[in-house]
């Protein structure tokens, strides 16, 4: 049987990147391993931008036709590490567990980044002209309907800017509402065809999406900010404030983009620890619809299996301006 080669993309300006990738040693059985210096030009470097891979921020790894990044890449080189040496050994002991591995890779990507602050090193260049939902999507980006394409065209490290206008009915159960007014994470005020402005932008110095929500009501204006990123995968993770956070699936099953649940976090110094909220507000969930090149319903709700739902929206948005932003 032939044995097949591991491509290991790094930082090679990075001390802790560079000694991980000089001294790792795999089975013997698992073939041979490539070392690829990410600041060189590299078809597999270029794939893993396209993929949306930052590889400021973590090792990606290319490796019987599946690609691999972060704590992903890490956990598989453990899988197929040799512990021939106490560097080896570390390695296989901390990344391994996927338990250890999601402690531990947060521990290590804290010290590298600011590691290579005190060195002064300049940042890898990222890849600008591919949207960040583009690598969430995958292959069906291309299928997209223009709406959502227009939806999700935001660039990371852009001044990229995509503003949409509807309407919205809220509800919002007593818990939910007090949760908000003590946290500011979600609208605490239920209401009928609310006018809504969102804005979707990044920054130069940004490779998150992020989501500005003005919710017109009657009385006053409310405003409500959070922060999506890739997380692994088709996955999302979406930041609120006090680092909470929800982690959803996006997938487009031919007819609309559906959010499915995959549960709720906080974040603390980028370590991202689960929290049990679905027994306190139920189970996320939205989907988005196209309407016309320009319009786009969603509807997203929370459900509780014994309360029913504590949260929901529902509505229509139409593109209003794409200031800088572009098709891809």
């Amino acid at each position: 049987m032939t044995k097949e080669t591991l491509y290991l993309i790094y930082d090679g300006e990075c001390p802790l990147c560079s000694q991980v990738a000089k001294v790792i040693k795999l089975r013997q059985a698992v073939g041979n391993m490539e070392i690829i210096n990410a600041r060189e030009e590299h078809a597999l470097v270029k794939e893993a931008k396209k993929q949306g891979y930052d590889l400021n921020k973590g090792i990606a790894i290319k490796y019987q036709g599946k690609s691999y990044y972060g704590k992903d890449a890490m956990h598989l080189l453990a899988m197929l590490g040799s512990e021939v040496d106490i560097i080896n050994k570390i390695n296989v002991f901390l990344f391994r567990s996927k338990i250890l591995s999601a402690f531990f890779y947060p521990l290590f990507k804290f010290i590298r980044h600011y590691l290579l602050i005190i060195m002064g090193v300049i940042p890898i260049e990222p890849d600008h002209n591919t949207p960040i939902f583009k690598s969430i999507f995958g292959d069906t980006w291309e299928i997209l309907p223009i709406v959502l394409k227009k939806h999700y065209a935001i660039k990371p490290h852009s001044n990229d800017c995509v503003v949409v206008e509807g309407v919205l009915d809220i509800t919002v159960s007593w818990l939910v509402g007090l949760m908000a007014r003590l946290s500011g994470v979600l609208v605490s005020e239920s209401g009928k065809q609310i006018p809504v402005t969102v804005t979707f932008r990044s920054g130069i110095h940004s490779d998150v999406f992020r989501f500005e929500r003005v919710f017109h009501y009657p009385k006053k204006d409310v405003r409500f900010f959070s922060r999506m990123k890739p997380y692994r995968k088709d996955e999302v993770i979406e930041f609120m404030r006090f680092g909470i956070c929800w982690r959803c699936i996006y997938h487009w099953n031919g007819q609309k983009v559906i959010l499915s649940h995959r549960g709720y976090a906080w974040r603390i110094m980028n370590i991202i620890i689960p929290l049990p909220f679905e027994w306190i507000i139920g189970k996320g969930h939205a989907e988005e619809t196209p309407i016309s090149d320009n319009s786009f319903s969603m509807w997203m709700h929370a459900k509780h299996p014994w309360f029913g739902v504590t949260f929901a929206y529902t509505g229509e948005f139409r593109i209003k301006d794409m200031s800088c932003a572009a098709l891809y």
